[in-house]
């Protein structure tokens, strides 16, 4: 398996995340793969630190056989008060209010669905949800993931990760 995400990142203090689609470690809803819905799941945040204005969501699978891992899903300026998302908030067609999506690495703003390659077993999906003090990213059009996490550093309060499953096919 390949290495947690979060493991080496900024610490922060852990707040709750949970998933009425999905159980930590469980699979992913047949909803959320990409050739069978394309529907990210609903997320509910509680307990955010003192302070939080927005909420950073991402997802990202460490199993993706890219160098690097792949992430499918960027999402910032999500209102605290939002308390979580809806399922389908960032697939086509969803939407958050306020909320701001960018390119994944698939090209796609929004969350594209996990389509793991036959052959390649089990991979985590790392949920993110990371508490802001900020109500919004000062982010270019065109930033990256990778400058969505450094320029989120400063403002970061809290972070909560649900990890989920999905299963490739046999070879």
């Amino acid at each position: 398996m390949s290495h947690d995400p979060y493991a080496l990142a900024f610490p922060a203090p852990v707040f709750s995340l949970s998933s009425p689609d999905v159980d930590e470690r469980g699979e992913l809803p047949r909803s959320a793969y990409a050739e069978e819905g394309d529907r990210s799941p609903a997320l509910a945040w509680t307990d955010l630190p003192e302070g939080t204005r927005s909420v950073l969501v991402t997802a990202y699978d460490a199993d993706a056989p890219v160098p690097g891992g792949l992430w499918h899903w960027v999402l910032t300026d999500v209102p605290a008060t939002a308390g979580g998302l809806a399922a389908g908030a960032g697939s086509p067609g969803g939407a958050v209010p306020g909320a701001r999506a960018l390119p994944n690495d698939l090209g796609r703003a929004g969350y594209s669905g996990v389509n793991p390659p036959a052959g390649t077993g089990v991979h985590r999906l790392f949920i993110a949800a990371t508490a802001l003090d900020v109500d919004h990213l000062d982010l270019p059009a065109d930033a990256s993931t990778a400058l969505v996490h450094v320029l989120a550093i400063p403002h970061t309060l809290g972070r909560a990760v649900l990890v989920a499953t999905s299963e490739a096919p046999s070879a």
